[in-house]
């Protein structure tokens, strides 16, 4: 029985096998070409997705350091430094000037009983402001170099000179003089070093802003027609100065520029031109020296109006405290006394950048 069995399963296994191959060659022929399509074009579809993405980042980067390039060009950043900056400004000048003897205030003085303020005394106050001109410049070499360290270094040069004429009583013993006018002027010149770092405001449209110091030298005169029946005298300052500058952008068209400064040693009676002794009789008529210090303050807003050319308002003060040792001419003046005088200006004026 066991051969049978062997026969009968040799002769089925022998069919089937053999319907099996030619349906499963059969299959294998008809799916053979489309497998081999979708081979060849499956890789080169899916790579294509794959790499069109960095080939599209390429252009669009490219493209936008382009617009960023033209935009620059387009809009500078807003108080960028420039090579030089002119600025002619209006102005007008008020100035109060004391002198007290035996006392190192005037605010002391006039604290004292009435029976111990003995000796000369002199006041000054403007009853009209001092009318005039004021021309600055400021040159920066390396102002476009952006990377250099010495970007911000320069020169700034000032001219100013008013004009006015002012009523003048005199009061002594034997009462008041009639009231006669005087014509006086107010001079001054700078020339200073300068030093600034700029510092940035803003992202889509960035503004700079800077803080900075100057040194140098300044000039301070207060001319009085010289006459036979006018006692009243000038003063004439030649004295080093520093100072600290800031200037902050609040919108794009307006920035706020604040600066304090020392006048260091400005003793009256120095003038760079010759004057025949004249200048002398600052010291000698309140003592035989003289110290003195002061100090200077600004605060103002300047702006674009339009391309190269802005605006600038600003309030200025300068302050002199003058300190009198030994007797002078004066009545009363056998040890010194104090002097003091005070300059509040108003400018307003166009401003050309290059």
């Amino acid at each position: 029985m066991g051969e049978p069995a062997r026969s009968m399963t040799t002769t089925r296994s022998a069919r089937v096998p053999s319907g099996l191959l030619w349906t499963l060659a059969l299959v294998g022929a008809l799916a053979a070409p489309a497998a081999a399509a979708s081979d060849a074009l499956t890789p080169s579809a899916f790579h294509g997705t794959r790499e069109a993405p960095a080939w599209l980042s390429l252009r669009l980067g490219g493209a936008t350091a382009g617009n960023g390039k033209s935009q620059s060009k387009a809009e500078p950043e807003v108080g960028a430094p420039t090579w030089v900056r002119l600025n002619l400004s209006l102005t007008a000048t008020w100035r109060r000037y004391c002198a007290r003897p035996g006392v190192e205030s005037c605010g002391e003085y006039d604290r004292l009983p009435e029976e111990d303020q003995l000796g000369d005394t002199s006041d000054f106050s403007s009853s009209h402001p001092y009318l005039g001109l004021s021309l600055e410049a400021e040159v920066l070499p390396l102002a476009r170099n952006a990377t250099s360290v010495l970007r911000g270094l320069g020169l700034k040069l000032g001219a100013q000179r008013a004009f006015s004429s002012s009523d003048v009583t005199l009061t002594g013993d034997g009462g008041q003089t009639p009231v006669r006018e005087v014509s006086a002027t107010d001079t001054a010149f700078t020339a200073q070093a300068l030093y600034r770092f700029y510092f940035r405001f803003g992202t889509t449209r960035p503004q700079q802003g800077y803080v900075g110091a100057r040194a140098g030298i300044q000039t301070r005169a207060f001319d009085v027609e010289a006459s036979a029946d006018n006692p009243l005298s000038g003063t004439h300052r030649v004295f080093p100065a520093v100072a600290l500058d800031l200037s902050v952008p609040l919108f794009a068209s307006v920035r706020l520029d604040a600066s304090g400064g020392l006048l260091l040693s400005p003793k009256p009676g120095r003038s760079p031109d010759a004057d025949g002794g004249r200048r002398a009789l600052e010291v000698r008529d309140f003592g035989t020296s003289v110290s003195s210090f002061g100090w200077s303050a600004e605060l103002g807003v300047t702006g674009d109006i339009w391309g190269p050319f802005g605006y600038d308002v600003a309030w200025r003060l300068a302050h002199f405290n003058d300190r009198f040792s030994g007797a002078g001419t004066l009545t009363g003046w056998e040890d010194g006394g104090a002097a003091e005088e005070t300059y509040s200006s108003l400018h307003v004026g166009l401003i050309a950048t290059y």
